[in-house]
């Protein structure tokens, strides 16, 4: 008895007190309603100023974290390349690329600007001089081979780089590789290319033929042709788009390089900063976009419940002059919004309207009983007063739960959010009754007709049926709990972005590879060098790690050997003898004559029934060159033909043969001749030795992430990098999860049981919140939703706005007479729709193209649905057994 007098006492009291106050708020309406306007202009400029963007994603976890504490140590002495962008360029060809790498690089470094730092790994001068000296030693033999048996063409076509000669040569070659298979490997490449040459002269945007693949091309040394550059930008986190002028530029200078797709050239940007970037600017326009379809979805859920354009103007007003008083409070106790806390204004647009539906629902429903306003308004605010502050308490406590959690993200959401419903709270009681007193007073000569009770008989099914509906709960608690333990953590942050974005797209083609291409290779740091590459041998043996290198590993092995290779090659390669007499062009007649020459001999018998693989690509060049030929025939001037063609052909050819023999003229290297701008990124100042951990498999399957990056601190305890800060950031979700999970529960549970001092009425409001919880996550896993950093919030939210119902739905059925149906009441109306307005909210971000926003939408909405569902089914369901009319 004590229990039910200290409620029945707290509820009198809270009743009293909200009553007076909107009674108080009714005789000075005007002065409220403009004291109001004022206090939320000032706020709003206070926000205007104060509150800012933070795009930041490191910043959504704590710094006490050790994977974040290791990654701190090593970023005060070495790059730290979560703030890097990578610059990633893909051409036709290895030339292309190379050449586009080097322009861009040149230019961005000339922007000290924008950026502090521009590199491209494995380029520059002295890689491009002493590269091959980091070949293996039968790598280079069978560059050496390849060389001897190109070394005659080569030096035909570098005296004599016209058309004419290049037939002659291709037609020689040609019949020695059917006779006697010499080169017959590398012939199909060089015909495939020369065939598509002659497509391209007419072509706006023709790529000239790639001598590197010719020569290497089926070797062991790799022909690629992407190039990446590691770019250091000046970013401003501050700006909801730090990256952005950065990004930006790096376009710009592309295209006016003309590195375009259509000339054979894709230029993307990637790398954390761009992620974000490319994330806020989606983010911002989803959530733009999203919240004015809510608002109006909202607006007509508004109406069809309070059954008056006026009551839901009030409503829709209170509710946006909340969202200002939002911001405020996001401006003082944080100062910033995250990409996690920017959802915070659809989630308050969800279950902010709440408190007006109920409130104003029991005031229109007297009104059209027959009462005046002043008395429909203190009656609505007594009814309803001490179950919206006790719903308010409850969600603000779905929501504080994830404040003293290491998710710093959504513990910033978790504190904004939770203040921001007592905000509301305040406002449905003060600027609700002052707007339905003044501007939007409802005539009480013409009452509401629409009834705002249920009349479907819904609660009589329930009754007739109620030890159905609690058996059809308990199987279905059952066939949820199998399934929970099929749900999964997805700590992959880029399948949270939109799949559609280039800096999405071009991270997964870098994480696609393995080895040292990787993004998310490791580091760890040894006090000399000495010790690191000690570290680097103990590292080397573990399966997982494909390579672990230090500063000494850029010192080559075999030098001796590999430079007596390339003095051979040198001397092999040498520039021919200029001629002593320059011999005259070649007229175009002659030309022509030489491809029809080649296309003769391509149409031979023998040729033509040749099925093999050179076969087929004779076949290729020969119908490719007939129409080229056919063209020229017709052409008013075939001689610019002609030149294109041998544009393209040969343009190459002399740049790739200058880059070899340079290559061929590499020194021997030591430390102290490696370049400054590598010592750096390798050995700090105070002598610590850097050591970079590279995958051997690839890091999307979190299995082969958390292989690698477990066998890796078994070795180096305390090395950082991506691959730890994914893992640290999923365990402190799931301990964030886990943990805001039981608090609500236990806080929840504890308030209700405190102020009912009633086990009953505790158990009825929770039992239909834990069936719906572990129906959500059941659905899930049939669905194969993953829990990510967004939307793990979702479950332990649901027993702070779910509890709401059952609230008012328990206390609302204490008040009903013998034979009266809680689902027949205003209550139970204002629950559904309620409900519907919160799910209108939430759906709305199931329509971002961000995959985490998705996901949280998807899954808020899908436990909207089965926690209504289960507080107007269950619960009646329940509340009948409890009573005693047991069935």
């Amino acid at each position: 008895m004590g229990g039910r007098a200290l409620m029945s006492r707290l509820d009198s009291w809270l009743s009293a007190l909200l009553s007076r106050w909107v009674d108080t708020v009714r005789t000075r309406a005007r002065t409220v309603v403009w004291t109001v306007l004022a206090v939320t202009l000032a706020l709003g400029v206070y926000a205007g100023f104060n509150l800012r963007i933070n795009s930041d994603n490191l910043a959504l976890l704590s710094e006490d974290i050790p994977a974040r504490r290791n990654h701190a140590e090593f970023a005060k002495v070495f790059p730290n390349l979560e703030s890097a962008l990578f610059v990633v360029v893909d051409a036709a060809t290895p030339e292309l690329a190379s050449e586009t790498a080097t322009e861009l690089e040149r230019r961005l470094a000339d922007m000290p600007d924008l950026f502090k730092e521009v590199y491209r790994p494995g380029g520059g001068d002295f890689f491009r001089r002493n590269g091959l000296l980091y070949r293996s030693v039968p790598e280079l033999e069978e560059l050496s081979d390849r060389l001897v048996a190109m070394q005659p063409i080569l030096a035909a076509l570098e005296r004599d780089p016209s058309i004419a000669n290049l037939a002659r040569l291709v037609q020689r070659g040609l019949e020695a590789a059917r006779q006697d298979g010499v080169g017959a490997e590398q012939w199909p490449l060089v015909l495939d290319r020369v065939s598509r040459a002659t497509v391209d002269v007419y072509t706006e945007y023709p790529v000239a033929i790639s001598w590197e693949e010719v020569l290497l091309a089926g070797s062991a040394i790799d022909v690629t042709t992407r190039q990446i550059l590691v770019v250091h930008a000046l970013l401003d986190f501050s700006s909801p788009v730090a990256a952005a002028r950065a990004v930006n530029r790096i376009h710009q200078e592309a295209t006016a390089m003309g590195a375009v797709p259509e000339r054979g050239v894709t230029v993307r940007v990637t790398g954390n900063p761009a992620l974000n970037y490319e994330e806020m600017i989606g983010i911002a326009w989803n959530i733009g976009a999203g919240g004015v379809f809510c608002f109006v979805l909202v607006v007509g859920v508004l109406y069809l419940a309070l059954g008056s354009w006026k009551l839901a103007t009030a409503a829709i007003s209170t509710l946006l002059i909340g969202l200002v008083w939002a911001a405020a409070i996001a401006a003082v106790a944080v100062g910033y919004l995250t990409v996690v806390s920017l959802s915070v204004a659809i989630l308050f647009l969800g279950l902010g309207v709440d408190f007006s539906i109920h409130l104003g629902m029991n005031y229109a429903h007297r009104l059209r009983s027959g009462a005046d306003h002043a008395a429909a308004l203190r009656g609505s605010a007594e009814e309803t007063g001490s179950s919206l502050v006790l719903c308010t308490i409850t969600t603000a406590i779905g929501f504080y739960v994830f404040v003293p959690t290491d998710y710093v993200g959504v513990a910033e959401l978790g504190l904004i959010a939770g203040s921001s419903m007592i905000a509301i709270l305040f406002l449905t009681f003060t600027l609700f009754p002052a707007l339905i007193t003044t501007w939007l007073a409802l005539r009480e000569d013409r009452p509401i007709e629409r009834e705002l009770r249920f009349e479907s008989g819904l609660g009589r099914v329930v009754e007739r049926h109620a030890r159905a509906v609690r058996w059809a709960a308990l199987l279905l608690f059952g066939a949820g709990l199998a399934l929970v333990p099929r749900a999964h953590f997805d700590p992959n942050v880029v399948d949270m972005r939109d799949p559609g974005t280039e800096s999405v797209q071009a991270f997964n083609d870098l994480l696609a590879d393995t080895g040292r291409a990787s993004p998310w290779y490791v580091d760890a740091v040894a006090p000399d060098l000495a010790q690191a590459q000690e570290l680097a041998l103990r590292l080397d043996a573990l399966e997982p790690v494909e390579r672990a290198i230090t500063l000494a590993d850029y010192v080559p092995q075999d030098q001796e050997e590999k430079l007596a290779i390339l003095a051979d090659l040198a001397f092999l390669l040498e520039p021919p003898p200029e001629q002593p007499v320059e011999e005259p062009p070649l007229s175009t007649a002659e030309q022509i004559a030489a491809l029809r020459e080649l296309h003769s001999f391509l149409g031979s018998a023998q040729i033509v029934s040749d099925t093999s693989l050179m076969g087929r690509s004779m076949a290729t060049l020969r119908e490719h060159l007939g129409h080229f030929l056919e063209r020229v025939d017709a052409d008013t001037e075939p001689e610019e033909a002609l030149a294109r063609l041998e544009t393209l052909l040969m343009t190459n050819l002399d740049r790739q043969i200058a880059r070899l023999r340079e290559a061929l003229e590499a020194r021997e290297i030591s430390l102290d001749t490696l370049p400054p701008e590598l010592v750096e990124r390798m050995l700090a100042p105070d002598g610590r030795a850097r050591v970079q951990i590279f995958p051997r498999h690839n890091l999307r399957s979190e299995d082969a992430l958390r292989a690698f990056t477990g066998a890796v601190a078994e070795v180096a305890p305390k090395a950082s990098g991506i691959a730890y800060n994914l893992l640290a950031f999923e365990e402190a979700t799931e301990r964030s999860f886990v943990q805001a999970l039981l608090s609500a529960f236990v806080l929840i549970a504890g308030l209700l049981y405190w102020l009912w001092r009633r086990i009953d009425d505790t158990l009825l409001v929770l039992a239909p919140l834990v069936l719906s919880a572990v129906l959500s996550v059941a659905a899930m896993a049939l669905l194969g939703i993953a829990f990510n950093f967004v939307n793990v919030i979702v479950i332990p939210l649901m027993f702070g706005i779910g509890v709401d119902s059952g609230i008012h739905l328990v206390h609302r059925s204490r008040e009903l007479a013998a034979g009266e149906e809680v689902l027949a009441t205003t209550t139970a109306r204002a629950v559904f729709y309620s409900a519907i307005t919160t799910l209108v909210s939430f759906g709305s971000l199931a329509l971002s193209s961000h995959v985490g926003m998705k996901g949280l939408g998807i899954l808020l909405s899908i436990g909207m649905v089965l926690t209504v569902l289960c507080n107007l089914l269950l619960l009646p369901a329940l509340i009948v057994w409890w009573r005693g009319e047991r069935h």
